[in-house]
């Protein structure tokens, strides 16, 4: 029931009726009991500083922060969180006492989505594609975690090698030198490229030989891409987003609420199980 006590949580983005996480939390919101809503705004750029003013205005609980505004919305902050600042991104606000604090949780709740998987990096070598804003955080995420070595890749090499200055660990590969054995001495292959959103998107290089026990991991959910689709033909341990963007919401709901949310409550939104 909402009634005059009730607190609002937001999500700001551009574009934001796709997105799944209204659903997600007020269901967490819902079975938790807590008096509050969760809902979508979408606006332009040069209304993002009084969207954020508006959280600390307005008591508002907190707010999600999606594309495209993950990187400026840290300039309108009080504080931002280590790991965050580390990330150089921003999709979670807490408002506390009036003082909006920026966290990331992206990173935690690709650790945590590993963890549930079964899935150790410690010590192994990760191939990673793709050089935005999730890459960032998968980046600090396998650091967190003890990764050996990191290949790092994308059609664009110049922001490949800018990444590779972030760790030790990171060695920069272009994407026209990759030879069809690259995987042999690969244990992981993680996609936090766009590359599979469309139908028509094939695999970035040929991968004729692999290590029979490579684990595909791909932040893209709910599509066929190319990677699932090899992964699944030669009968490789693949893995899609959704566990990470659940993981990642319930860090978030954690941080607003310091209640722990069931994830198999909302699982059945992104796998339709």
């Amino acid at each position: 029931m909402i009634d005059s006590n009730t607190k609002l949580i937001s999500i700001f983005g551009n574009p934001i009726k796709h997105s799944l996480s209204p659903i997600m939390q007020n269901k967490w919101l819902c079975d938790c009991k807590i008096n509050a809503v969760y809902l979508a705004f979408a606006f332009e750029k040069n209304q993002l500083k009084k969207a954020v003013d508006s959280v600390r205005e307005l008591g508002m609980i907190g707010a999600n922060v999606t594309v495209p505004y993950k990187i400026e919305v840290m300039k309108y902050l009080d504080v931002i969180d280590f790991a965050a600042k580390k990330i150089g991104s921003v999709n979670t606000i807490v408002n506390k006492a009036g003082k909006l604090i920026g966290y990331n949780t992206d990173w935690s709740g690709f650790i945590n989505d590993l963890k549930a998987n079964k899935i150790n990096l410690k010590n192994k070598k990760v191939f990673v594609l793709g050089a935005g804003g999730a890459c960032k955080a998968v980046l600090y995420a396998l650091n967190n975690i003890g990764v050996k070595k990191i290949f790092l890749c994308s059609r664009t090499y110049k922001k490949v090698k800018q990444l590779s200055k972030l760790y030790m660990n990171i060695v920069p590969v272009k994407i026209e030198e990759i030879k069809d054995d690259f995987l042999v001495n690969v244990d992981s292959f993680i996609n936090t490229s766009t590359c599979g959103m469309k139908p028509t998107d094939i695999l970035p290089f040929a991968i004729n030989k692999y290590n029979k026990n490579i684990v595909f991991y791909d932040l893209i959910y709910n599509k066929q891409t190319p990677f699932k689709k090899f992964a699944l033909k030669n009968k490789l341990k693949y893995f899609s987003g959704e566990g990470m963007l659940i993981r990642q919401g319930a860090d978030a709901f954690k941080l607003w609420t310091l209640k722990s949310p069931k994830i198999n409550a909302v699982k059945k939104l992104f796998t339709g199980e």
